[in-house]
C-alpha cells in the first residue's frame, strides 16, 4: 500500500483481465445507520437496491479495513502497486472507489456520481488525477464506474440506477474525440434494484463471465450470450455480491471465500480462484471489483 505523491502515472486498461500494475483502493470510514441517515438516507433507487441485495448497514469498519488490506497483500504479492486515495471524512462509501472512474486505454474518466452525497468521493482522487497520463471529464449524465467494462472491442455499460443515457451518450463522443474505434454497447437491465452492471455480470477470464441471467433484459442477454461464455450465478449469489469478483490477470481471480460453487466452475474453465474473506465488506454491498479502481493492465 502507497501514499506516493509524484511520478506520473502511465493510465492504461486494454481488458478488464489484462496482468494488473497499478490499482487505487481506499481504507473504509465509519458507517452506522445513524451516519447513512445523516449523509442522505434511502432514496427510492435505494429501496429498490435493498430489496434485490442483502444489505447490513451496522458493521465492524475495523474489521472491514482488516479484510481490505489482506486482499491489497494478496495484490501486492502479485506485483500489484496498491496506491491510496485520499480519505474524506463523511464519505461513507469512498471505499468503494471503483465508482468515482474508469480507465479506457491510455484515458481515465472521471465518473459523473448519480448521488450528491457520493460526489465527494472524487476529493480522494485530488492528488491521483494531476499524476494520470490524461484525465477527461464528462460533462453530462450520470456514469459510475461499476456500470462500465472494457473489452478487447468493446465498452459495455449498465443502464440502470447510477448511470443514464446522457452519460452513456457522452462517453460516447469522448471517445470518438479521442479517436477510439471501441463500440459502446449499452446493456438494459430487466427491472430495478442493480446497484451496477457488475454485479450481476462480470468479466473474469477471456470471452469468460459471471452472469444472473433474470436480471437483463432478453435482448441485453442474447448480445451477452453472443460474446462470452457464460457462468450463471443464483439469485442468492448474485444477492451477495459474489458476482463481483476481481480479475488479476487472463487467468487469476480473487472471489469471495464462501464461493466455492462458483470457484469450482471457473476452476473446470482453467482459471484459478484465489478465496478471500471478504464477509464484513460485502455487508453494504460491495466486493472485490467495488473496491478497486484499476489504472495500469498490460497484456
Amino acid at each position: 500500500m502507497s501514499h506516493e505523491l509524484s511520478g506520473v502515472i502511465a493510465v492504461n486498461i486494454p481488458s478488464e483481465t489484462a496482468t494488473l500494475k497499478t490499482v487505487v483502493a481506499c481504507l473504509a470510514n465509519p458507517i452506522s445507520v445513524f451516519s447513512f441517515l445523516k449523509q442522505g438516507g434511502f432514496d427510492l433507487a435505494a429501496v429498490y437496491q435493498g430489496w434485490h441485495n442483502r444489505w447490513a448497514l451496522v458493521h465492524d469498519y475495523q474489521r472491514v479495513r482488516r479484510q481490505q488490506k489482506a486482499f491489497m497483500e494478496v495484490m501486492a504479492a502479485h506485483g500489484v502497486r496498491v496506491l491510496l486515495a485520499e480519505p474524506v471524512a463523511g464519505c461513507l462509501t469512498q471505499h468503494y472507489t471503483r465508482d468515482t472512474g474508469f480507465a479506457i486505454d491510455d484515458t481515465f474518466f472521471c465518473a459523473n456520481l448519480r448521488r450528491r452525497s457520493r460526489q465527494r468521493e472524487l476529493d480522494g482522487l485530488r492528488g491521483l488525477l494531476p499524476r494520470f497520463s490524461r484525465v477527461v471529464r464528462l460533462e453530462r449524465g450520470t456514469i459510475e464506474g461499476g456500470d462500465v467494462m472494457v473489452t478487447e472491442r468493446y465498452i459495455i455499460v449498465g443502464l440502470g440506477e447510477e448511470t443514464d443515457k446522457a452519460g452513456v451518450d457522452c462517453l460516447r463522443r469522448k471517445l470518438a474525440e479521442l479517436g477510439s474505434e471501441r463500440e459502446v454497447v449499452a446493456i438494459e437491465f430487466a427491472h430495478r434494484g442493480i446497484i451496477h452492471l457488475d454485479t450481476r455480470f462480470n468479466i473474469v477470464g477471456e470471452g469468460v463471465a459471471l452472469i444472473h441471467p433474470k436480471s437483463f433484459k432478453r435482448e441485453s442477454l442474447n448480445w451477452l450470450k453472443r460474446h462470452f461464455d457464460l457462468i450463471e450465478a443464483t439469485a442468492a449469489e448474485a444477492a451477495t455480491a459474489e458476482i463481483n469478483t476481481f480479475s488479476l490477470s487472463p487467468r487469476k481471480v480473487i472471489m469471495q471465500e464462501r464461493s466455492q460453487r462458483l470457484a469450482a466452475l471457473l476452476s473446470a474453465k482453467g482459471l484459478e480462484p484465489i478465496l478471500i474473506d471478504f464477509s464484513e465488506v460485502t455487508k453494504l454491498p460491495g466486493s472485490f471489483r467495488c473496491t478497486t479502481l484499476p489504472i495500469e493492465r498490460y497484456d
